[in-house]
């Protein structure tokens, strides 16, 4: 138990570990327990928490934290792959770990403002975020990026894959961040990209982390192209994992659904994001 006093919120609402619903004034403890308070105690603050909620910290599965700096509020109203192609990959082009480093570090903060401790990434330069959120006390899931275009980190999908079998041989469950192959889509990557991928994800007991059913364009475009939809596609590859995150999932038929639950993949909606598409 440790000596440093609690934390005394007066008139607040917390919801513990288990979910249990307190109201009034609550003690918050240095080793993260809770209590009820009696208003005697000697504390560290002595906080209004009428205008507050405690409760667990918020984590965010689908993030591109370095893109705070390139991305938001650009080129709005844009359809996604115009918003690709004329705004966003030619301003990628020319990023470097340092822009990475900023980039991370601007998203770490909000991150600790709004009240999120984990972050599943995919971005360039996955070490530098990695570093960034270590260093701020965070926790991610920080997938290297592989594509079979040209990346401002990698000139293949080959290499960046050589890198990422690197990074994922160094994963520890102890430390705050862990290393996962982020496969870009359908339309960015192989056949044989996404099944190398795969196999490195057995290979390292790693996770996968992919853009799926994003669009009409995008399951439009990947029904003609192979007579399936994204999910039915990538199931007829073999490309999943356990544990693989398809981001955003917004466009998925009902066999869909249950291959997801199958190969007991994750669908992370992103309800902002989708709303705008």
């Amino acid at each position: 138990m440790s000596d440093t006093p609690p934390v005394r919120y007066r008139n607040t609402v917390l919801y513990d570990r288990g979910g249990q619903r307190t109201v009034g004034d609550v003690l918050l403890h240095a080793d993260g327990r809770s209590s009820p308070s009696n208003g005697d105690e000697d504390v560290l603050e002595d906080i209004d928490g009428s205008k507050r909620l405690i409760t667990r910290s918020f984590q965010n599965w689908h993030t591109h934290l370095a893109m705070q700096l390139n991305a938001r509020d650009f080129s709005d109203g844009f359809p996604l792959h115009r918003w690709l192609n004329e705004a966003i990959f030619p301003t990628e082009a020319r990023i470097t770990p340092e822009y990475v480093r900023m980039g991370s570090r601007c998203a770490a903060a909000e991150m600790i403002r709004t009240g999120c401790s984990f972050a599943a990434d995919m971005y360039f330069f996955p070490h530098v975020t990695g570093q960034v959120l270590t260093g701020a006390g965070l926790r991610g899931l920080i997938g290297g990026p592989v594509s079979d275009a040209a990346l401002p980190s990698h000139p293949d999908a080959a290499s960046a894959l050589e890198e990422l079998d690197g990074l994922l041989a160094t994963n520890n469950e102890a430390d705050l961040v862990q290393y996962a192959i982020a496969t870009h889509s359908v339309y960015l990557c192989s056949e044989e990209t996404l099944q190398r991928a795969s196999e490195l994800a057995e290979k390292r007991e790693g996770r996968l982390h992919i853009h799926v059913s994003e669009t009409r364009k995008e399951i439009a475009d990947c029904h003609a192209k192979t007579g399936l939809y994204p999910v039915e596609y990538l199931d007829s590859i073999d490309f999943f994992q356990p544990g693989t995150i398809c981001a955003h999932a917004s466009w998925v038929k009902k066999n869909e659904i249950r291959m997801l639950k199958k190969h007991e993949a994750t669908a992370v909606h992103c309800p902002s994001s989708n709303m705008k598409l």
